[in-house]
């Protein structure tokens, strides 16, 4: 229920749901498709039926100079809406090359995500915040996305991504908000371990493992979604266990409890 609104006895039945918002790229706009398989929203919608409202608001091919500009158009006030959770989830465009139009330098990377966990929209919700790390590339499979955009190729390479994940780590861990570390996540699911090359990156064999994660070395298969979905919620039950789904009572009363 919006902040501050009175309530009777009958209507602390029924009330809104509460939101948990994900914002992020094409990345995350995609995450709602169900055609190829598992897909995060409807997971994560599916985890918090009847208790919590799942809002997709992603935009492919935005980077952090769009989200800091289309942010406040879309966030509700406390007076229209409660927003519980959000995924702040940028970088796979950001980090393309320089000399890419959607290139954006990794210090205003850094500063595009403090305006947004510090706008004013932010501060009046007050949400529980998870900023997501940019997924690995896989450089093996870019060429052909890259060749489809009319892009320079490779537009953006697994080193390059890999200083935008540390960014948003860094970020994050500045202003004490959980972090869903997703480039390693994946790079550890596809048998790399710290200190090693760099899979991914075309001078080494390309990895069979890491391909299956991707489309296209950028967007994610239905595993690769699944792996983001079990680090959110694994962040999510770390840091705030009251907002694990299994812990979450329905918005609406049971059938039996429901009047009639």
């Amino acid at each position: 229920m919006p902040h501050g609104a009175p309530q009777s006895a009958a209507e602390a039945l029924y009330q809104p749901y509460d939101q948990f918002i994900l914002f992020g790229d094409s990345i995350t706009q995609m995450s709602s498709n169900q055609e190829l398989g598992f897909g995060l929203q409807p997971a994560l919608q599916n985890a918090y039926s009847r208790k919590l409202d799942i809002i997709n608001r992603g935009f492919g091919g935005y980077t952090t100079a769009h989200a800091i500009k289309v942010f406040p158009k879309f966030f509700p006030t406390p007076e229209r809406e409660d927003v519980r959770l959000m995924t702040i989830w940028f970088g796979a465009n950001d980090s393309c090359h320089p000399g890419n139009s959607q290139h954006v330098p990794l210090d205003v990377f850094k500063e595009n995500l403090r305006q947004i966990i510090q706008h004013p929209a932010t501060l009046a919700q007050q949400p529980k915040l998870i900023i997501c790390t940019p997924t690995p590339i896989n450089e093996h499979q870019l060429e052909i996305f890259d060749s489809e955009k009319g892009n320079e190729f490779p537009s953006r390479t697994n080193s390059f991504t890999r200083q935008y994940a540390e960014a948003a780590h860094e970020v994050a861990t500045s202003f004490k908000i959980p972090v869903a570390d997703l480039w390693t996540a994946f790079m550890t699911a596809a048998g790399w371990k710290e200190g090693e090359p760099l899979i991914g990156s075309r001078d080494l064999p390309n990895n069979d493992k890491l391909s299956s994660l991707f489309t296209d070395g950028l967007h994610l298969t239905p595993d690769g979604y699944r792996i983001t979905y079990d680090v959110i919620m694994g962040t999510i039950r770390r840091n705030w266990p009251d907002e694990d789904p299994e812990r979450l009572p329905f918005v609406f009363p049971g059938w039996m409890e429901a009047p009639k």
